[in-house]
């Protein structure tokens, strides 16, 4: 409810920027915080969520506009035909 319809379009948008995420796994892993296991599996998910992060940003995109711009040019429509029969 916070952020309204735009939530999922904007939390998609910011998961293909990963770069700052392999900064900080290969900092973790160089400061022994992070097994050398645990590290391929964070690096295998980034790699994931990179590749797949614009292909569903897209779709999610695509779903928000069809649902909220489809409204609006319906009322110029409306208003247009108003205004033609007058």
């Amino acid at each position: 409810p916070f952020m309204g319809d735009a939530k999922f379009v904007i939390g998609w948008a910011m998961v293909g920027r990963a770069e700052f995420a392999y900064l900080i796994a290969q900092m973790a892993v160089s400061a022994d915080m992070m097994d050398q296991n645990t590290f391929s599996i964070v690096i295998w998910a980034l790699l994931y969520a990179t590749v797949f992060a614009p292909f569903i940003f897209r779709k999610v995109l695509a779903r928000y506009v069809a649902k909220n711009f489809k409204t609006e040019e319906a009322e110029l429509a409306e208003d247009e035909a108003t205004e033609a029969v007058h």
